[in-house]
């Protein structure tokens, strides 16, 4: 169950990145000229070049109020969701910290509060901005969560962090692998309690009073 889960996880998560990745390339790369006609090179006037080429389908607009109603309803399941997640986060710093050096442990615990303030400040903000969220940043609220279910559900990411920034020997490497696959097996078990909209809604839901009104189009 748990292999079947965890394959779907990736697969949904990669999927997620790769499209919204292409959805930003195709947004921001520069249309090419049309081609030039045939001896338009002599003419003094450059005559108009229809071309074949079409734009592309708009995208459809968030049903905003179905994503509110939504996330009011799951709001217990979120609520719990974020909670047992920020406990497995603080249980495997507690426990990595035991295998680490003094100064290891000062580094790694000054790198974890830069990412908890970082975290913080983006959620007020996001919170707490008086404009309607726009479809593109609901879009990442909604995307954000598949970061952290990739970094639990492969630890040598972490793992690979930990090493280059924290210096691991081998016996510390050891250790800090155990420590992240018994992590991801603790994981998996809050996901298999869990209602997939709650995981994908979780970083939406503190900027839902955003959502409800459309923005305003320039």
């Amino acid at each position: 169950m748990k292999s079947r889960l965890l394959i779907a996880i990736l697969t949904a998560a990669v999927f997620a990145l790769g499209y919204f990745a292409g959805l930003w390339v195709e947004r921001t790369r520069p249309v090419p000229a049309p081609p030039a006609a045939l001896m338009a090179e002599f003419a003094t006037r450059r005559p108009s070049v229809a071309t074949d080429n079409k734009a592309a389908p708009a995208r459809s607009p968030q049903n905003r109020a179905q994503l509110a109603a939504e996330i009011e309803s799951l709001r217990p399941q979120i609520a719990s969701y974020r909670a047992r997640f920020d406990q497995l986060i603080a249980d495997f710093d507690r426990d990595l910290s035991v295998i680490l050096t003094p100064e290891q442990r000062t580094q790694y615990a000054a790198s974890q509060k830069r990412r908890a303030e970082r975290t913080a400040k983006g959620e007020t903000a996001a919170a707490t901005a008086a404009q309607p969220l726009t479809d593109d940043e609901i879009d990442r609220l909604k995307l954000q969560p598949l970061y952290s279910v990739l970094s639990m559900v492969a630890p040598t990411m972490k793992q690979d962090a930990l090493i280059k920034d924290l210096k691991l020997d081998a016996v510390q490497q050891t250790k800090a692998r155990d420590l992240l696959r018994a992590r991801r097996e603790k994981f998996l078990a809050i996901v298999d309690s869990t209602p997939p909209p709650s995981i994908m809604l979780s970083r939406l839901a503190p900027a839902a009073q955003r959502i409800g009104a459309e923005p305003v189009k320039k």
